[in-house]
């Protein structure tokens, strides 16, 4: 998808309306993935995140970028997720949170990113998160520095590619950290997975970004 100013104006205008929320996110669950209400998710005492879907020019394509975490003892061990993290008791709210984490993971200035609007807020079961994703625009990036730390590679991804239902693989074989397998929806990019929960949040955000091109 070629990068157009429009459909940055318009997204920005489609994350201001009320958003599809499951309807949308649960295209790309799991079939395990339990629904679970406000009240059922409040009484996990879930800790706090915030990730960035960060947006931006290159080559004239509109992309995005991920971070390949690096294997460790966790559940999303070599995952492929958007720059984010847990809350910090200085960070103002979690769009804070996830400007900061962009800053932190892959090096790319909060004060250069306009931002957009959120996506519905996701409890992810496995690790006990509630993440809530912001959108973001910056002009053309001229390079990452990644967290030597915890980022294992940076992966840009044109938009279009998730746009395209061919891209989605809805029963993908995952093995997970601890050995087990189990299928999923999942997008395939060259070598890389993406299932989960950055699947859920792409899901939504690929709805909306529909509705921003055919409005621009």
């Amino acid at each position: 998808m070629n990068f157009d100013s429009r459909i940055i104006e318009q997204l920005k205008a489609e994350l201001q309306k009320p958003l599809p929320g499951e309807t949308a996110q649960y295209r790309m669950a799991p079939s395990y993935r339990p629904r679970l209400s406000a009240a059922d998710i409040a009484a996990q005492n879930p800790r706090l995140g915030g990730v960035m879907v960060l947006l931006y020019e290159s080559n004239g394509l509109l992309k995005t970028v991920f971070t390949k975490r690096r294997e460790y003892e966790g559940v999303h061990s070599g995952q492929m997720s958007f720059p984010g993290g847990k809350k910090d008791d200085t960070d103002s709210d979690l769009t804070a949170t996830a400007l900061r984490e962009t800053q932190e993971e892959i090096g790319i200035d909060g004060n250069n990113i306009e931002l957009l609007g959120k996506l519905s807020e996701l409890y992810i079961p496995p690790s006990n998160f509630l993440v809530h994703p912001a959108v973001g625009f910056t002009p053309a990036i001229e390079s990452f520095t990644p967290q030597d730390k915890e980022v294992a590679e940076i992966v840009e991804i044109p938009l279009g590619f998730f746009l395209n239902e061919q891209n989605i693989h809805p029963q993908t074989e995952i093995k997970l950290f601890n050995g087990h397998t189990v299928r999923a929806p999942a997008y395939i990019y060259e070598s890389h997975v993406i299932w989960g929960a950055t699947a859920i949040v792409l899901s939504e955000f690929s709805f909306i970004l529909q509705k921003a091109i055919k409005q621009r």
